[in-house]
Protein backbone atom coordinates (compact mmCIF):
# COMPACT_ATOMS: atom_id res chain seq x y z
CA UNK A 1 0.00 0.00 0.00
CA UNK A 2 1.62 3.48 -0.54
CA UNK A 3 1.70 6.16 2.06
CA UNK A 4 -0.08 9.04 2.14
CA UNK A 5 2.64 11.02 1.05
CA UNK A 6 2.82 8.82 -2.03
CA UNK A 7 -0.65 9.21 -2.87
CA UNK A 8 -0.51 13.18 -2.33
CA UNK A 9 2.48 13.11 -4.73
CA UNK A 10 0.48 10.50 -7.27
CA UNK A 11 -2.68 12.69 -7.30
CA UNK A 12 -0.09 15.92 -8.01
CA UNK A 13 1.53 13.92 -10.94
CA UNK A 14 -2.26 13.36 -12.65
CA UNK A 15 -2.91 16.53 -12.18
CA UNK A 16 0.35 18.02 -13.80
CA UNK A 17 -0.24 15.80 -17.04
CA UNK A 18 -4.19 17.12 -17.15
CA UNK A 19 -2.47 20.36 -17.39
CA UNK A 20 0.82 19.51 -19.59
CA UNK A 21 1.09 16.74 -21.51
CA UNK A 22 4.61 16.13 -21.68
CA UNK A 23 6.75 12.78 -21.56
CA UNK A 24 9.76 14.26 -19.62
CA UNK A 25 8.97 14.66 -15.95
CA UNK A 26 11.67 18.15 -16.45
CA UNK A 27 8.67 19.77 -17.89
CA UNK A 28 5.88 18.39 -16.09
CA UNK A 29 7.34 19.36 -12.31
CA UNK A 30 7.37 22.79 -11.25
CA UNK A 31 10.57 22.50 -9.36
CA UNK A 32 13.60 20.20 -8.85
CA UNK A 33 11.22 18.82 -5.86
CA UNK A 34 8.88 17.60 -7.85
CA UNK A 35 10.58 15.99 -10.10
CA UNK A 36 12.95 14.02 -7.86
CA UNK A 37 9.15 12.81 -5.83
CA UNK A 38 7.81 11.82 -9.46
CA UNK A 39 10.45 9.80 -10.04
CA UNK A 40 10.72 8.32 -6.44
CA UNK A 41 7.01 7.59 -6.86
CA UNK A 42 7.28 5.93 -10.54
CA UNK A 43 9.94 3.27 -9.22
CA UNK A 44 8.05 2.71 -5.84
CA UNK A 45 7.32 -0.91 -6.13
CA UNK A 46 4.21 -0.18 -4.02
CA UNK A 47 2.99 2.14 -6.62
CA UNK A 48 1.27 -0.97 -8.85
CA UNK A 49 -0.63 -0.70 -12.04
CA UNK A 50 -3.47 -2.39 -10.98
CA UNK A 51 -3.65 0.93 -8.05
CA UNK A 52 -3.06 3.49 -10.82
CA UNK A 53 -6.36 1.57 -12.91
CA UNK A 54 -8.88 1.62 -9.52
CA UNK A 55 -7.86 4.63 -7.98
CA UNK A 56 -8.04 6.97 -11.17
CA UNK A 57 -9.79 5.39 -14.32
CA UNK A 58 -12.22 3.11 -12.50
CA UNK A 59 -12.89 5.84 -9.64
CA UNK A 60 -13.37 8.22 -12.28
CA UNK A 61 -15.63 5.57 -14.69
CA UNK A 62 -17.73 4.86 -11.20
CA UNK A 63 -18.20 8.74 -10.74
CA UNK A 64 -19.29 9.33 -14.64
CA UNK A 65 -22.68 11.17 -15.19
CA UNK A 66 -24.26 9.15 -17.93
CA UNK A 67 -27.15 11.05 -19.34
CA UNK A 68 -28.05 9.19 -22.04
CA UNK A 69 -29.04 5.09 -21.52
CA UNK A 70 -27.74 4.64 -25.51
CA UNK A 71 -23.26 4.39 -25.59
CA UNK A 72 -21.41 3.72 -27.91
CA UNK A 73 -18.28 1.77 -27.06
CA UNK A 74 -15.36 2.16 -29.25
CA UNK A 75 -12.33 -0.42 -28.97
CA UNK A 76 -8.84 -0.40 -30.45
CA UNK A 77 -5.45 -1.30 -30.21
CA UNK A 78 -2.18 0.63 -30.79
CA UNK A 79 1.46 -0.19 -30.46
CA UNK A 80 3.55 1.96 -28.51
CA UNK A 81 7.12 1.49 -30.21
CA UNK A 82 9.84 2.23 -27.35
CA UNK A 83 12.86 2.07 -29.72
CA UNK A 84 14.34 5.33 -28.90
CA UNK A 85 14.72 4.81 -25.35
CA UNK A 86 15.83 1.10 -25.67
CA UNK A 87 19.98 2.20 -24.81
CA UNK A 88 18.42 4.14 -21.57
CA UNK A 89 16.86 1.31 -20.46
CA UNK A 90 17.97 -0.27 -17.56
CA UNK A 91 15.21 -3.07 -16.87
CA UNK A 92 12.86 -4.13 -19.79
CA UNK A 93 10.42 -5.71 -17.79
CA UNK A 94 7.06 -5.12 -18.98
CA UNK A 95 8.21 -4.59 -22.39
CA UNK A 96 8.61 -7.02 -25.48
CA UNK A 97 8.62 -7.48 -29.17
CA UNK A 98 5.95 -5.21 -31.33
CA UNK A 99 4.24 -5.93 -35.10
CA UNK A 100 8.21 -6.02 -36.02
CA UNK A 101 10.19 -8.48 -33.57
CA UNK A 102 12.92 -5.95 -33.80
CA UNK A 103 10.40 -3.44 -32.10
CA UNK A 104 10.77 -2.71 -28.03
CA UNK A 105 6.98 -2.42 -28.10
CA UNK A 106 3.89 -2.56 -25.17
CA UNK A 107 0.10 -2.65 -26.50
CA UNK A 108 -2.47 -0.55 -25.49
CA UNK A 109 -5.97 -1.48 -25.39
CA UNK A 110 -8.71 0.19 -24.46
CA UNK A 111 -12.45 1.28 -24.90
CA UNK A 112 -14.04 5.50 -25.22
CA UNK A 113 -17.52 5.82 -24.44
CA UNK A 114 -19.08 8.32 -26.30
CA UNK A 115 -23.32 8.75 -26.37
CA UNK A 116 -24.97 6.59 -29.38
CA UNK A 117 -27.41 10.07 -30.54
CA UNK A 118 -25.27 12.79 -29.44
CA UNK A 119 -21.95 11.12 -29.56
CA UNK A 120 -20.68 13.25 -26.33
CA UNK A 121 -17.58 12.13 -25.21
CA UNK A 122 -18.38 10.59 -21.54
CA UNK A 123 -15.31 8.52 -20.25
CA UNK A 124 -13.11 5.65 -20.45
CA UNK A 125 -14.17 2.16 -20.63
CA UNK A 126 -11.28 -0.82 -19.98
CA UNK A 127 -7.82 -0.21 -20.06
CA UNK A 128 -5.32 -2.73 -20.38
CA UNK A 129 -1.36 -2.73 -21.04
CA UNK A 130 -0.08 -5.88 -22.24
CA UNK A 131 3.11 -7.12 -23.59
CA UNK A 132 4.38 -10.08 -26.18
CA UNK A 133 7.01 -12.90 -25.35
CA UNK A 134 9.48 -13.97 -27.59
CA UNK A 135 9.03 -17.58 -27.14
CA UNK A 136 5.20 -17.19 -27.36
CA UNK A 137 2.98 -20.08 -28.85
CA UNK A 138 1.50 -18.30 -32.36
CA UNK A 139 -2.03 -19.19 -33.96
CA UNK A 140 0.00 -20.12 -36.70
CA UNK A 141 1.93 -23.15 -35.13
CA UNK A 142 0.16 -26.45 -35.62
CA UNK A 143 -0.25 -26.82 -31.94
CA UNK A 144 -2.24 -23.83 -31.06
CA UNK A 145 -4.11 -24.08 -34.81
CA UNK A 146 -7.09 -26.03 -34.54
CA UNK A 147 -7.16 -27.20 -30.83
CA UNK A 148 -7.12 -26.15 -27.66
CA UNK A 149 -8.86 -23.40 -25.61
CA UNK A 150 -9.26 -19.74 -27.14
CA UNK A 151 -6.18 -18.03 -25.77
CA UNK A 152 -3.64 -15.79 -26.74
CA UNK A 153 -3.07 -11.95 -27.08
CA UNK A 154 -7.23 -11.77 -29.43
CA UNK A 155 -8.24 -12.22 -25.51
CA UNK A 156 -8.20 -8.78 -24.90
CA UNK A 157 -11.01 -8.25 -27.23
CA UNK A 158 -13.02 -10.55 -24.68
CA UNK A 159 -11.86 -8.93 -21.68
CA UNK A 160 -11.90 -5.08 -22.63
CA UNK A 161 -15.35 -5.63 -23.42
CA UNK A 162 -17.03 -7.64 -20.90
CA UNK A 163 -15.01 -5.21 -18.18
CA UNK A 164 -16.61 -2.27 -20.07
CA UNK A 165 -19.93 -3.89 -19.94
CA UNK A 166 -19.82 -4.52 -16.26
CA UNK A 167 -18.35 -1.60 -15.19
CA UNK A 168 -21.28 0.54 -17.02
CA UNK A 169 -24.26 -1.77 -15.49
CA UNK A 170 -23.01 -0.96 -12.36
CA UNK A 171 -23.46 2.55 -12.75
CA UNK A 172 -26.93 2.00 -14.20
CA UNK A 173 -28.19 -1.33 -15.42
CA UNK A 174 -30.65 0.43 -18.21
CA UNK A 175 -27.50 1.34 -20.18
CA UNK A 176 -27.33 0.04 -23.57
CA UNK A 177 -24.31 -0.63 -24.88
CA UNK A 178 -23.35 -1.00 -28.68
CA UNK A 179 -19.64 -2.66 -28.69
CA UNK A 180 -17.80 -0.95 -31.84
CA UNK A 181 -14.62 -3.08 -32.93
CA UNK A 182 -12.69 -3.00 -36.24
CA UNK A 183 -11.64 -5.97 -37.92
CA UNK A 184 -9.40 -7.67 -34.99
CA UNK A 185 -12.42 -8.14 -33.21
CA UNK A 186 -13.86 -10.49 -36.26
CA UNK A 187 -13.25 -13.73 -33.55
CA UNK A 188 -16.16 -16.14 -34.24
CA UNK A 189 -15.73 -17.42 -30.11
CA UNK A 190 -16.05 -14.03 -29.13
CA UNK A 191 -18.60 -13.00 -31.14
CA UNK A 192 -20.60 -16.01 -30.19
CA UNK A 193 -19.82 -15.77 -26.69
CA UNK A 194 -21.13 -11.96 -26.53
CA UNK A 195 -23.98 -13.43 -28.92
CA UNK A 196 -24.82 -15.89 -25.95
CA UNK A 197 -24.25 -13.27 -22.94
CA UNK A 198 -26.76 -10.58 -25.03
CA UNK A 199 -23.70 -7.94 -25.59
CA UNK A 200 -24.72 -6.30 -28.09
CA UNK A 201 -21.50 -5.80 -31.13
CA UNK A 202 -20.58 -4.02 -34.43
CA UNK A 203 -17.96 -5.49 -35.59
CA UNK A 204 -16.77 -4.97 -39.44
CA UNK A 205 -16.04 -8.62 -40.93
CA UNK A 206 -12.23 -9.56 -41.81
CA UNK A 207 -12.49 -12.28 -43.95
CA UNK A 208 -14.83 -13.70 -46.68
CA UNK A 209 -16.28 -16.09 -44.28
CA UNK A 210 -17.41 -19.55 -45.53
CA UNK A 211 -19.32 -20.90 -42.64
CA UNK A 212 -22.88 -19.57 -43.84
CA UNK A 213 -25.71 -21.64 -43.85
CA UNK A 214 -29.77 -21.11 -44.65
CA UNK A 215 -32.77 -22.27 -43.60
CA UNK A 216 -33.09 -24.70 -47.16
CA UNK A 217 -30.04 -26.03 -46.31
CA UNK A 218 -27.48 -24.43 -48.44
CA UNK A 219 -23.62 -23.32 -47.07
CA UNK A 220 -22.48 -20.55 -49.24
CA UNK A 221 -19.80 -17.83 -48.88
CA UNK A 222 -20.16 -15.05 -46.64
CA UNK A 223 -19.33 -12.88 -49.61
CA UNK A 224 -22.12 -14.14 -51.96
CA UNK A 225 -25.28 -13.86 -49.60
CA UNK A 226 -26.49 -10.98 -51.18
CA UNK A 227 -26.17 -12.60 -54.52
CA UNK A 228 -28.05 -15.60 -53.94
CA UNK A 229 -30.74 -13.92 -51.64
CA UNK A 230 -32.18 -10.57 -51.78
CA UNK A 231 -31.17 -7.80 -49.02
CA UNK A 232 -33.76 -7.55 -45.78
CA UNK A 233 -33.37 -3.45 -46.05
CA UNK A 234 -31.76 -1.96 -48.73
CA UNK A 235 -31.20 1.87 -48.77
CA UNK A 236 -28.28 5.14 -50.33
CA UNK A 237 -26.62 7.38 -48.47
CA UNK A 238 -24.55 10.27 -49.78
CA UNK A 239 -21.46 10.81 -47.72
CA UNK A 240 -20.70 14.18 -46.03
CA UNK A 241 -17.48 14.68 -45.03
CA UNK A 242 -14.47 16.82 -44.81
CA UNK A 243 -12.35 14.78 -46.62
CA UNK A 244 -12.20 15.38 -50.20
CA UNK A 245 -12.40 11.71 -51.07
CA UNK A 246 -15.17 10.90 -49.48
CA UNK A 247 -17.45 14.39 -49.64
CA UNK A 248 -20.43 13.73 -52.12
CA UNK A 249 -19.75 9.70 -52.66
CA UNK A 250 -22.98 7.80 -52.55
CA UNK A 251 -22.88 4.80 -50.65
CA UNK A 252 -25.29 1.62 -51.09
CA UNK A 253 -26.61 0.17 -47.55
CA UNK A 254 -27.95 -3.32 -47.29
CA UNK A 255 -28.73 -5.74 -44.33
CA UNK A 256 -29.90 -9.85 -44.19
CA UNK A 257 -29.55 -11.74 -41.39
CA UNK A 258 -28.00 -14.58 -41.73
CA UNK A 259 -26.86 -18.13 -39.92
CA UNK A 260 -23.65 -19.03 -39.38
CA UNK A 261 -21.86 -22.06 -38.85
CA UNK A 262 -19.04 -23.07 -36.39
CA UNK A 263 -16.34 -22.81 -38.59
CA UNK A 264 -14.06 -26.20 -38.50
CA UNK A 265 -10.97 -24.41 -36.83
CA UNK A 266 -12.98 -22.98 -34.52
CA UNK A 267 -11.48 -22.65 -30.82
CA UNK A 268 -13.58 -22.50 -27.41
CA UNK A 269 -13.52 -19.87 -24.19
CA UNK A 270 -11.97 -21.46 -21.29
CA UNK A 271 -14.71 -22.21 -19.02
CA UNK A 272 -17.25 -22.04 -21.33
CA UNK A 273 -19.35 -23.89 -23.51
CA UNK A 274 -18.29 -24.85 -27.08
CA UNK A 275 -19.28 -22.09 -29.45
CA UNK A 276 -22.78 -23.37 -31.74
CA UNK A 277 -23.98 -21.43 -34.67
CA UNK A 278 -25.85 -17.72 -34.14
CA UNK A 279 -27.73 -15.82 -36.13
CA UNK A 280 -26.61 -12.04 -36.53
CA UNK A 281 -27.22 -9.63 -39.10
CA UNK A 282 -24.59 -8.83 -42.00
CA UNK A 283 -24.60 -5.00 -43.46
CA UNK A 284 -22.53 -4.44 -46.64
CA UNK A 285 -21.52 -0.75 -47.63
CA UNK A 286 -20.01 0.08 -50.93
CA UNK A 287 -19.84 2.46 -53.53
CA UNK A 288 -22.90 3.13 -55.91
CA UNK A 289 -22.08 1.80 -59.13
CA UNK A 290 -18.95 0.10 -58.03
CA UNK A 291 -20.14 -3.30 -56.08
CA UNK A 292 -18.48 -4.48 -52.80
CA UNK A 293 -15.17 -5.19 -53.55
CA UNK A 294 -14.14 -8.77 -52.62
CA UNK A 295 -10.88 -10.14 -51.03
CA UNK A 296 -9.93 -12.38 -54.17
CA UNK A 297 -10.79 -9.65 -56.37
CA UNK A 298 -8.04 -7.38 -54.57
CA UNK A 299 -5.25 -9.99 -54.37
CA UNK A 300 -5.44 -10.27 -57.80
CA UNK A 301 -5.00 -5.94 -58.18
CA UNK A 302 -1.26 -5.92 -58.23
CA UNK A 303 -0.95 -2.64 -60.13
CA UNK A 304 0.11 1.15 -58.63
CA UNK A 305 -3.33 2.30 -60.46
CA UNK A 306 -5.76 -0.48 -58.57
CA UNK A 307 -4.02 -0.22 -55.68
CA UNK A 308 -4.39 3.74 -55.44
CA UNK A 309 -8.41 3.80 -56.63
CA UNK A 310 -9.50 2.40 -52.95
CA UNK A 311 -12.87 1.94 -52.21
CA UNK A 312 -15.09 1.64 -49.28
CA UNK A 313 -16.31 -2.19 -49.27
CA UNK A 314 -17.38 -2.26 -45.48
CA UNK A 315 -18.80 -5.61 -44.26
CA UNK A 316 -20.54 -5.55 -40.66
CA UNK A 317 -21.56 -8.07 -38.06
CA UNK A 318 -24.29 -7.09 -35.38
CA UNK A 319 -26.80 -9.10 -33.14
CA UNK A 320 -28.21 -5.30 -32.97
CA UNK A 321 -31.63 -5.98 -34.22
CA UNK A 322 -32.35 -3.83 -37.76
CA UNK A 323 -36.26 -3.44 -38.30
CA UNK A 324 -36.20 -0.08 -40.53
CA UNK A 325 -33.80 1.71 -43.40
CA UNK A 326 -33.23 4.16 -40.24
CA UNK A 327 -31.73 1.93 -38.29
CA UNK A 328 -29.50 -0.02 -40.57
CA UNK A 329 -28.30 4.17 -41.26
CA UNK A 330 -27.25 4.60 -37.75
CA UNK A 331 -25.97 1.43 -37.45
CA UNK A 332 -23.03 2.26 -40.14
CA UNK A 333 -23.16 5.57 -39.00
CA UNK A 334 -21.84 4.43 -35.57
CA UNK A 335 -19.28 2.48 -37.10
CA UNK A 336 -18.00 5.79 -39.07
CA UNK A 337 -17.45 7.31 -35.46
CA UNK A 338 -15.08 4.64 -34.79
CA UNK A 339 -12.36 6.97 -36.23
CA UNK A 340 -12.77 8.86 -32.87
CA UNK A 341 -10.44 6.07 -31.35
CA UNK A 342 -8.23 6.63 -33.83
CA UNK A 343 -7.29 10.38 -33.06
CA UNK A 344 -7.23 9.58 -29.17
CA UNK A 345 -4.18 7.35 -29.88
CA UNK A 346 -2.92 9.87 -32.12
CA UNK A 347 -3.14 12.22 -29.47
CA UNK A 348 -1.59 10.01 -26.61
CA UNK A 349 0.80 9.27 -29.36
CA UNK A 350 2.47 12.14 -30.98
CA UNK A 351 -0.20 15.30 -30.76
CA UNK A 352 -0.51 15.45 -26.99
CA UNK A 353 1.51 12.92 -24.33
CA UNK A 354 4.43 11.60 -26.84
CA UNK A 355 4.61 8.71 -24.77
CA UNK A 356 6.73 7.05 -27.49
CA UNK A 357 9.52 9.75 -26.11
CA UNK A 358 8.81 8.87 -21.90
CA UNK A 359 12.25 9.42 -20.64
CA UNK A 360 12.31 6.84 -17.75
CA UNK A 361 15.01 4.03 -17.28
CA UNK A 362 12.60 0.87 -16.66
CA UNK A 363 9.77 -0.61 -18.31
CA UNK A 364 7.31 -1.08 -15.43
CA UNK A 365 8.20 2.97 -14.86
CA UNK A 366 6.69 3.42 -18.39
CA UNK A 367 3.46 1.35 -18.77
CA UNK A 368 2.61 3.33 -15.08
CA UNK A 369 3.55 6.36 -17.04
CA UNK A 370 1.52 5.66 -19.70
CA UNK A 371 -1.46 4.84 -17.61
CA UNK A 372 -0.84 8.25 -15.93
CA UNK A 373 -1.12 9.92 -19.02
CA UNK A 374 -4.85 8.06 -20.20
CA UNK A 375 -6.34 8.89 -16.85
CA UNK A 376 -5.06 12.27 -17.14
CA UNK A 377 -6.55 12.81 -20.71
CA UNK A 378 -10.31 13.71 -19.72
CA UNK A 379 -9.63 17.12 -19.46
CA UNK A 380 -8.16 17.70 -23.54
CA UNK A 381 -10.96 15.28 -24.84
CA UNK A 382 -13.86 17.21 -22.96
CA UNK A 383 -12.42 20.50 -24.16
CA UNK A 384 -12.57 19.50 -27.55
CA UNK A 385 -16.05 18.40 -27.00
CA UNK A 386 -17.45 21.26 -26.02
CA UNK A 387 -16.03 23.07 -29.19
CA UNK A 388 -18.06 20.79 -31.34
CA UNK A 389 -20.87 20.49 -29.53
CA UNK A 390 -21.21 24.48 -28.55
CA UNK A 391 -21.93 23.56 -24.99
CA UNK A 392 -22.82 26.74 -23.11
CA UNK A 393 -24.79 25.17 -20.43
CA UNK A 394 -22.39 23.22 -19.06
CA UNK A 395 -19.74 25.53 -16.41
CA UNK A 396 -16.27 25.89 -16.76
CA UNK A 397 -15.61 24.67 -13.28
CA UNK A 398 -16.24 21.67 -14.23
CA UNK A 399 -12.77 21.02 -15.46
CA UNK A 400 -11.26 24.13 -13.83
CA UNK A 401 -11.30 25.34 -10.41
CA UNK A 402 -12.87 28.87 -9.45
CA UNK A 403 -9.62 30.76 -9.36
CA UNK A 404 -8.34 28.90 -12.70
CA UNK A 405 -11.61 30.73 -14.18
CA UNK A 406 -11.31 33.89 -13.04
CA UNK A 407 -7.90 33.77 -14.27
CA UNK A 408 -9.27 32.54 -17.58
CA UNK A 409 -11.72 35.77 -18.14
CA UNK A 410 -8.10 37.84 -17.32
CA UNK A 411 -6.80 36.48 -20.09
CA UNK A 412 -9.69 36.69 -22.59
CA UNK A 413 -9.86 40.64 -21.20
CA UNK A 414 -6.35 41.58 -21.14
CA UNK A 415 -4.13 39.68 -22.70
CA UNK A 416 -6.44 38.22 -25.84
CA UNK A 417 -8.80 41.71 -25.65
CA UNK A 418 -11.24 39.57 -26.69
CA UNK A 419 -13.90 41.85 -25.85
CA UNK A 420 -12.57 44.80 -28.17
CA UNK A 421 -11.97 42.40 -30.96
CA UNK A 422 -14.42 42.30 -34.56
CA UNK A 423 -17.35 40.34 -34.13
CA UNK A 424 -16.14 37.43 -36.15
CA UNK A 425 -13.21 36.69 -33.78
CA UNK A 426 -14.97 37.33 -30.58
CA UNK A 427 -15.93 34.74 -27.91
CA UNK A 428 -19.29 33.27 -29.09
CA UNK A 429 -19.96 30.96 -26.26
CA UNK A 430 -21.87 32.18 -23.13
CA UNK A 431 -19.72 33.46 -20.21
CA UNK A 432 -17.65 31.05 -18.30
CA UNK A 433 -19.00 28.26 -19.89
CA UNK A 434 -16.99 25.26 -21.22
CA UNK A 435 -17.52 25.84 -24.42
CA UNK A 436 -16.51 29.85 -23.46
CA UNK A 437 -12.96 28.16 -21.88
CA UNK A 438 -12.16 25.93 -24.86
CA UNK A 439 -12.35 28.78 -27.16
CA UNK A 440 -9.57 30.48 -24.48
CA UNK A 441 -7.28 27.77 -24.22
CA UNK A 442 -7.20 27.12 -28.01
CA UNK A 443 -6.88 31.14 -28.60
CA UNK A 444 -3.47 30.23 -26.72
CA UNK A 445 -2.81 26.99 -28.40
CA UNK A 446 -2.75 28.68 -32.05
CA UNK A 447 -6.51 29.06 -33.20
CA UNK A 448 -7.43 32.44 -34.64
CA UNK A 449 -10.92 32.50 -33.16
CA UNK A 450 -13.08 32.37 -35.95
CA UNK A 451 -16.13 29.86 -35.42
CA UNK A 452 -17.15 29.50 -38.99
CA UNK A 453 -19.02 25.51 -38.78
CA UNK A 454 -21.59 24.60 -36.40
CA UNK A 455 -19.59 21.75 -35.09
CA UNK A 456 -16.01 23.27 -34.77
CA UNK A 457 -13.09 22.31 -32.75
CA UNK A 458 -9.10 22.58 -33.35
CA UNK A 459 -6.68 19.88 -32.96
CA UNK A 460 -5.93 17.72 -29.49
CA UNK A 461 -2.37 19.35 -29.80
CA UNK A 462 -3.29 22.93 -29.73
CA UNK A 463 -5.86 22.51 -26.98
CA UNK A 464 -2.78 20.51 -25.34
CA UNK A 465 -0.37 23.58 -26.03
CA UNK A 466 -2.60 26.31 -25.04
CA UNK A 467 -3.67 24.20 -21.71
CA UNK A 468 0.23 24.32 -21.38
CA UNK A 469 1.16 28.15 -21.60
CA UNK A 470 -2.25 28.78 -19.76
CA UNK A 471 -0.59 27.29 -16.42
CA UNK A 472 2.06 29.07 -16.56
CA UNK A 473 0.59 32.26 -16.95
CA UNK A 474 -1.88 30.81 -14.18
CA UNK A 475 1.30 30.14 -11.76
CA UNK A 476 2.52 33.37 -12.63
CA UNK A 477 -0.69 35.49 -11.66
CA UNK A 478 -0.60 33.25 -8.48
CA UNK A 479 3.15 33.96 -7.66
CA UNK A 480 2.57 38.14 -7.84
CA UNK A 481 -0.92 37.79 -5.71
Amino acid sequence: MLNKQSVRVCYRLVESLKNNPNPHLTNVAKTDADRKAFMRLLSNKNLTEEYIQFEFIGKSRESMKVVEEKLLAFHDTSEVVLNKQRNRLTDKEGLGPGGRETNLSVFLHMALLYGRESFHYHGLGGVQLYNRYKNRVTCKEAENRNTGHFRGEITRWKVNVEETESALKIINDLIDILHVCDREGDVYPMMESFFRQHIKFLIRSRTDRRATIWEDGKKIPLCDVFEHYPADFETTETVKSSRKKLNGKKLVIRSKKVTFAVPKSCKYVLGEPKPKSMTINVIEVFEKGKGFSKSAARKRSRTKKDHDDKTISWRLLTNEEINSEEELLELVLCYRKRWLIETYFKYLKSDGFDIENICLKTGKAIRKMILMAISASDKVLKLKEAGLNQDNETPATSIFTEDEVEVLDLIFKQYLKGESQSPSLRNPFTSKSIAWAYWIIARLGGFNGAVKKTRHAVSVKKIGLGLERFIFMYDGYRSLN
